[in-house]
């Protein structure tokens, strides 16, 4: 009985695993990119031939997931990018000193992703980002300290990254836009925050999960006219409602994914 216990157990586990995980899909009225579709794919390899494809067709893209097995990405059109480019490394150290190479030939990075063994930084020209940089911390109480610490030399966060024990924050200079910085321990208790931030005039700009923790940036801007989100543990489900947003006059800002 144990051993068939155990057994039934492993075979369930992943289905267990897939009910817990989260997929979240950002949207926002008033920006300006239009034309939008998006992708799903098993490995990063596809994804990475299919925005090849996309380039060639005119297409530009806004963002990049990994999350339970499968990677996505978001494309547009009238981005106002000059160029678009992407790496990826295996590790930080190495993906640190390609990502110089690229800031030194005016490339910014707009997106990163950690999926597989890899890091995979999207990178964009023409973003209008001023003094690009970026810092890390191993501590999340640490790095809120240096949250605050770049915000009072006047930095805007543009995302927020955690992996392998390295929160990541990506800055640039812009002293007029109110931001502020949130977490939670779940999902229930992250969505009363984005309500709350809501009614005080703030946007969600950045959302990622890390360490066990969901973590927002919200920013006031007039950038964004409205804003709203759609939650499922399956792709299956987000496809007709993402073209309902569509239809609303939405588009997706962002795709992030966590438990």
């Amino acid at each position: 009985m144990n051993l068939r216990f155990l057994l039934l157990l492993t075979l369930m586990l992943p289905l267990f695993a897939q009910a817990a995980h989260k997929w979240v899909i950002t949207y926002a009225k008033g920006v300006g990119y239009t034309n939008q579709a998006y992708l799903v794919t098993d490995e990063w390899y596809l994804l990475a031939r299919e925005i090849d494809k996309r380039w060639k067709r005119g297409y530009d893209v806004i963002d990049i997931a990994q999350g339970y097995t499968q990677w996505v990405a978001v494309f547009a059109k009238h981005t106002g990018f000059k160029g678009q480019s992407y790496i990826t490394r295996r590790v930080w150290a190495d993906f640190r000193d390609a990502m110089a190479v690229k800031y030194a030939k005016g490339y910014v990075l707009i997106d990163l992703e950690h999926g597989d063994g890899i890091y995979v930084g999207l990178f964009a020209r023409g973003t209008g980002a001023k003094e690009p940089t970026y810092f890390t911390a191993g501590y999340y109480d640490d790095f809120r300290k240096k949250v605050k610490k770049a915000w009072a030399k006047g930095y805007k966060i543009d995302f927020i990254r955690y992996y392998e024990g390295r929160w990541i924050a990506f800055v640039e200079k812009d002293a007029q836009i109110p931001q502020t910085l949130d977490a939670a321990r779940t999902w229930g208790a992250f969505e009363r925050i984005i309500k709350r931030r809501w009614k005080e005039g703030y946007f969600l700009t950045d959302l990622h999960f890390g360490f066990d923790q969901w973590v927002g940036t919200f920013t006031k801007t007039k950038k964004i006219k409205a804003q709203s989100y759609d939650l499922s543990n399956k792709w299956g489900y987000l496809h007709a409602l993402i073209k309902k947003r569509w239809r609303a006059g939405y588009q997706i800002m962002e795709v992030s994914d966590g438990w």
